[in-house]
């Protein structure tokens, strides 16, 4: 079993003491040293614009400042993961500005505004109105589930059918749009979690990439789906994981980070800042798996 050695895990942690920024220290210190939430929550800030949105290049692949659900869907992810309740003014920013920005007649929300047109960004993120509708309208739904006094039950509950109607009729799913199925499932109380599990779980093994000669290339890993040992869909990749684990373990740098997989084709000077702040965030999500998995010694 080849495990993160002791030397690998500090130099994780210095490249994200040192380099990451504010935010994934922040994190990393409030998840594996007991820092304090405040800096968390003050760095998210920062992303936040007037209208309660997240913006600001939060994710890096582009840097729109102005609001979008996407950014959004993350800052709520990161609010979740330091236990911000329904009081902190953040939050009840963040669930209005969605509330706000609800497309009735599509059921859900334009995953980034046409402003993303005028930013540095990955080709990915050129403006487009067809998108996945999941991505991150279902993940957005979790959060709703989350901050379930923030929101109508009538609207809510409005929602979450809609939402298992669609996964459960659709015979296939782009990998981003299940990623966020998969954190909506989370959310979702036990019967209505319980009515897109099997469904769920059959789309993630078409989806998934097995093959340890296909993970340098950009693909849906096992370690993205199964994040614990504690998932409901660890038997469906069990033979997979030890080798995604020391996969994971062989794939970091010398100087303790992970680099990102893909790269934009455009904006390249950009895309070098961009790619600096993926590497904080990649280690920091690596660290927090090999952990889960007892794999650092």
């Amino acid at each position: 079993m080849t495990k993160l050695s002791r030397k690998q895990y500090e130099q994780a942690k210095t490249f994200l003491k040192t380099k990451a920024r504010k935010l994934e220290r922040g994190l990393f210190e409030f998840e594996f040293e007991n820092g304090d939430s405040q800096v968390v929550l003050n760095a998210l800030k920062t992303y936040q614009n007037d209208d309660g949105g997240f913006g600001n290049g939060l994710e890096p692949d582009f840097r729109c400042r102005d609001s979008s659900a996407l950014a959004t869907s993350i800052a709520l992810q990161l609010l979740i993961r330091i236990g911000a309740t329904e009081k902190e003014e953040t939050v009840r920013k963040a669930i209005g500005y969605l509330l706000q920005t609800f497309n009735e007649e599509k059921m859900g929300w334009q995953i980034v505004p046409r402003e993303v047109e005028k930013a540095p960004r990955a080709v990915w993120w050129n403006y487009s109105e067809e998108w996945a509708w999941g991505n991150p309208s279902a993940e957005l739904i979790g959060h709703f589930h989350h901050y379930e006094g923030l929101v109508k039950e009538e609207f809510l509950e409005k929602l979450t059918q809609f939402a298992i109607t669609y996964i459960n009729n659709s015979a296939e799913v782009e990998h981003h749009e299940l990623l966020c199925f998969l954190r909506m499932a989370e959310q979702l109380p036990k019967e209505e979690q319980a009515a897109i599990l099997n469904k769920l779980r059959a789309l993630a093994i078409d989806s998934v990439t097995t093959s340890p000669d296909k993970w340098d290339s950009y693909c849906l890993l096992p370690l993205q789906v199964v994040s614990s040992p504690d998932s409901e869909f660890h038997e469906s990749f069990q033979e997979s994981i030890p080798l995604n684990l020391r996969h994971l373990v062989i794939k970091q740098t010398e100087h303790g980070y992970w680099d990102p997989t893909w790269s934009w084709g455009q904006y390249e000077e950009d895309w070098e800042n961009a790619k600096e702040e993926w590497r904080g965030w990649l280690t920091l999500e690596n660290l927090k798996i090999l952990r889960a998995f007892d794999h650092i010694d």
